[in-house]
Order: C-alpha cells, then sequence, then structure tokens
C-alpha cells in the first residue's frame, strides 16, 4: 500500500515548509503548493516523496492545476489537505484599506476554501481524510489595528466548523490548529494601511505601543514553525483529536482566558498582555 499523501498551501516558508517536512518524515507523499517552484527546490531538501507545484490560490487555474497534480500523486483522494497561505494586513478600523482586506480576505480564506472544495468530493467519496486549517489563536480574540486580519481568521473556524459537521457521516475529520505567535517572517509580510503605513494620524501611538507589546511577547512565549507543524501532523494522525488545536502556551493562556472571562473583563486582561495603556493614546485636552 503506498503512503497516503498531503497537500499543504503557502507552503514555500514558515509553518507550510515546516509542515510539509514534518510530512515526509512521518512517511508521506507530500505535495508543497509554493508560488515560486525554483525557490522551493532550494529551500526543501531533495525528497523523492515531495511533489513541488506552482500555487497561487487566488488562481483558479493554478488551484484547479495544483490540485489535480496532488490527486495524481495520491492515486486518488488525499489522506489530508492543510490550507496554510494567508498573510495580515493592518490598518485601523476606521480607515483600513478595503482593497488590500479583500486581496487579503482572496488568500487567507477564499483561496483556501477553493481548494478544499477541489479535493473534499474524493475523500468524501473514500470516506477518510483530514482537513486541517491553519488558523491563528486570533480567531477567538482579536487585537487592535490587526481586526480585518482576526475577521479572516473567524472566518475559516467559522467555515471550518460548518465542514466538520457536514462532514460526520463521511469519514472526513476536520480540525483548526490554533498558534499564539510563532516565530518565523510572517511579520514582514504583513502589509500596514490607512494612516499609520504613512506615519501619521491618532494610532500611531497605539502602533508603537503594539509593536513593543509584540516584540515582547515573541520573546517570552514565541514557538517554532516546527512545533505548529508538528501539531498539524499529530492531529492528522490522532482520530481522537478535539476540533481546535491551540499551539503554544500563549495560546492555550489566551484560550483560556477567552473562555473563563466576559468580554470586558478579558478585554482589560488582553490590554495587560499586551502592555497597551488607553491613557496615552488620548491627545491631550
Amino acid at each position: 500500500m503506498s503512503a497516503p499523501t498531503v497537500l499543504v498551501t503557502g507552503a514555500g516558508r514558515g509553518i507550510g515548509r515546516a509542515t510539509v517536512e514534518g510530512f515526509l518524515d512521518a512517511g508521506w507523499q507530500a505535495v508543497a503548493g509554493v508560488r515560486d517552484v525554483d525557490a522551493a527546490r532550494v529551500a526543501f531538501a531533495a525528497n523523492p516523496n515531495l511533489t513541488l507545484v506552482e500555487l497561487d490560490v487566488c488562481d483558479a487555474g493554478a488551484i484547479a492545476d495544483a490540485t489535480a497534480t496532488a490527486q495524481r500523486v495520491a492515486g486518488g483522494a488525499l489522506g489530508c489537505v492543510v490550507p496554510n497561505a494567508g498573510y495580515a494586513v493592518m490598518g485601523a478600523s476606521e480607515d483600513v484599506d478595503l482593497d488590500a482586506v479583500r486581496r487579503m480576505f482572496e488568500t487567507n480564506l477564499f483561496g483556501n476554501v477553493a481548494i478544499v472544495q477541489h479535493v473534499l468530493p474524493a475523500m468524501r467519496e473514500a470516506g477518510r481524510g483530514v482537513v486541517v486549517c491553519t488558523s491563528s489563536i486570533g480567531a477567538r480574540l482579536a487585537n487592535p489595528l490587526l481586526g480585518m486580519y482576526h475577521a479572516s481568521k473567524y472566518g475559516m473556524t467559522a467555515w471550518a466548523e460548518a465542514m466538520r459537521l457536514e462532514m460526520l457521516p463521511f469519514g472526513v475529520r476536520v480540525h483548526v490548529v490554533e498558534p499564539g505567535m510563532v516565530n518565523t517572517d510572517f511579520p514582514a509580510a504583513t502589509t500596514a494601511t490607512g494612516a499609520i503605513a504613512r506615519g501619521e494620524g491618532p494610532y500611531l501611538p497605539l502602533l508603537d505601543q503594539l509593536r513593543v507589546g509584540f516584540r515582547s511577547w515573541r520573546e517570552r512565549l514565541g514557538v517554532g514553525a516546527e512545533d505548529v507543524a508538528a501539531a498539524i501532523v499529530a492531529t492528522t494522525l490522532d482520530d481522537d483529536t478535539r476540533f481546535r488545536i491551540p499551539v503554544g502556551p500563549d495560546a492555550i493562556q489566551m484560550s483560556a482566558a477567552r473562555d473563563e472571562l466576559g468580554d470586558e473583563d478579558f478585554h482589560a486582561w488582553q490590554m495587560r498582555f499586551l502592555g497597551l495603556s488607553w491613557d496615552q493614546q488620548r491627545p491631550a485636552p
């Protein structure tokens, strides 16, 4: 019997690349969806069980080609698909660039949905398979200036939860992995918009505080991409895994605080965690 096959989107770097490597180490065949195949050939060690496919999840033709290749490698239904592609848009709610937000949603949500739509029918008909969505602990809370990014992750979780219920009769499991702060180059892929991108406006003091708070958060509690990848692989292999899987001490702490506190108390806890002070935001009278 041949090894099962996984398709991972956003596999060129960070969590995606570590996830591909984790599945290869577990003896799987892995199809890595990347935007730059030449760069991926350099990044990945040569492995006969690795197939690189050019994949922009916003390109319908690329999605069709990549998923067809993955199912050809698998000889039918995939054993697992990991919708992982994503990045962040930053901006204050009052002036965040909605065109940039729409492009982000095309990647973070709609593109990943399209990938799954191409491979789910074969998994359903085979009566097996796993969908593990790379979400975020940010699907349970929202940090200021990142509301639209969090909205895309809330959206992914809502989609995954509905899909989980739809798949119950068909033997296909659906999960979301919720990392906290991960030590990758993800911050470099965050696009600032609106007044803060121009270095002006009333939210600049908040942006400065967030940068300090996020840096401290990363230094104290950040985990590696390989830790998230290990959770994704373990979730795939464990039939009893729950729907939401927080990864990292911060994600576990935030998840517990969100569950245990009311909204007002949680928001106060969140401000303390990030080191934010609203007094520093208010202009002098």
